[in-house]
This record gives structure tokens, C-alpha cells and sequence, in this order.
């Protein structure tokens, strides 16, 4: 019992998303984070945020 292992768990997450940029739902499921610290983990990710914006019609 305890939290003592979710820090390690919650780096371990960090890294292999600067790896290999997993979602949310991935984090999730691989890692066992909560939903919250998932999409603390993408939302922090400049590459994934990149991704996420609409800008094909914005040079038109």
C-alpha cells in the first residue's frame, strides 16, 4: 500500500512520452497514471502540442 512507487511511475511516463509520444489513454494503460497526470504529460509536450493545432487552412 502506499503511493511511494507513483513518482517513479510518473517519470518513467514523462520519458518514454519524449520517446515515443504516446496519448493519453496509452499513458493510462502502459503506465497505470491517472488520467489527469496523462494529459499533464502530452499538454506538456511541444512536438504532440505542434500536432494537435489546426494550422493547414491558417496560411491559406
Amino acid at each position: 500500500c502506499g503511493d511511494g512507487p507513483l513518482p517513479n511511475v510518473f517519470e518513467q511516463a514523462k520519458i518514454s512520452h519524449q520517446l515515443f509520444h504516446q496519448n493519453a489513454p496509452g499513458l493510462v494503460r502502459q503506465f497505470h497514471t491517472t488520467w489527469e497526470q496523462a494529459k499533464a504529460i502530452v499538454a506538456a509536450c511541444p512536438s504532440c502540442q505542434k500536432l494537435g493545432l489546426p494550422t493547414l487552412s491558417a496560411g491559406a
